[in-house]
């Protein structure tokens, strides 16, 4: 019918989707490489070695800022040997206090957005990092109300989008994942069978780009703002897939 939704069931992302986040963290990586400049004047060498830490925690602590914090000290240690290090210490649990304070305000047009889809559709946030932080910043960007749940894992991969279908009884076929993220948001649900919208950002993470190819599931718009149009538009690429 032409009055029916598209889609059924819409699956968020979180962070850089529905609020800004790597923005924060590359402030305070800025910061981070201000405070070393003293025994580590080079800011391609200190981004480096965080860049190895990360890349050696994140598989054993996961994400979040407090992880992000702690490679902070780590990256500190590898690269200074005679320093007193108590002073740096704090400096970076300062950094790192600024970072988790940091405004969780929702980005242009997602309020009103989420509103008007709420109207026809069922929305679940799904993100990954620590849940309770994850929890708290969308209670303080106010967009919970737009939402029947949360779901926080630790890694957003094609095991993760199947697992959460059956946790929530989600029909694969009129669900969509919606992200900012190539590397968690698009490719991993697209392997799921599910449809996807990318919606790019400028700031996303390195870790998280990858690229993004041609497929037939796969929807792509610059604003969130334009979700409505997109999902609306789908319906023809929809109705082409289902009757081969």
């Amino acid at each position: 019918m032409a009055g029916q939704p598209v889609f059924d069931t819409l699956i968020f992302d979180a962070d850089d989707t529905l609020w800004e986040n790597n923005v924060y963290y590359e402030q305070a990586v800025e910061e981070y490489i201000e405070l070393l400049a003293p025994f580590a004047p080079h800011p391609l060498e200190v981004r480096r070695v965080l860049n190895e830490v990360e890349h050696e925690f994140i598989p054993l602590r996961g994400y979040g800022s407090r992880n992000f914090i702690d490679a902070l000290h780590e990256t500190f240690r590898r690269l200074d040997c005679e320093t007193d290090g108590q002073a740096f210490s704090l400096a970076i649990e300062t950094i790192g206090v600024r970072l988790q304070r940091h405004p969780v305000a929702p980005m242009p047009g997602v309020a009103l957005t989420l509103a008007a889809l709420q109207e026809r559709h069922r929305m679940i946030v799904f993100t990954k990092g620590d849940r309770g932080e994850q929890a708290e910043k969308l209670e303080r960007s106010g967009l919970g109300v737009f939402f029947e749940g949360i779901e926080v894992v630790e890694e957003k991969d094609t095991a993760a989008y199947r697992h959460l279908v059956c946790r929530r009884g989600l029909q694969i076929e009129t669900t969509a994942m919606i992200g900012n993220s190539p590397r968690s948001d698009v490719l991993p649900s697209l392997a799921a069978g599910l449809w996807a919208i990318f919606i790019p950002h400028e700031r996303t993470w390195k870790r998280e780009e990858e690229r993004v190819g041609p497929h037939e599931r796969l929807l792509v718009t610059q604003t969130f703002s334009d979700l409505p149009r997109i999902l609306s538009a789908a319906r023809v690429r929809m109705q082409s897939i289902l009757r081969e």
